[in-house]
């Protein structure tokens, strides 16, 4: 089982840029499956952490692009 660092990383390589929507459409949730608050206190904060490891790097407000840090730690992540 992949952890949600594995598929956000994942999900930014093949985006050109993730945020809220990609992520949802991606990781096939549905907001009735998962509300707003659990998905900003799982997936939003593994996306904030991944930030400031600077993994990703902030576009937009919310926007966000892998990093060649990130392409790394997902290439360790996976072998």
């Amino acid at each position: 089982m992949k952890t949600w660092k594995e598929r956000i990383l994942n999900a930014a390589t093949k985006e050109e840029t993730i945020n809220r929507q990609t992520l949802r459409k991606r990781f096939r949730i549905p907001s009735t499956e998962m509300n707003n608050e659990a998905f900003n206190n799982t997936i939003g904060r593994t996306t904030r952490s991944l930030y400031a490891s600077k993994a990703l790097k902030r576009t937009d407000r919310g926007q966000y692009e892998i990093t060649k840090k990130g392409e790394k730690m997902l290439s360790k992540m996976s072998a």
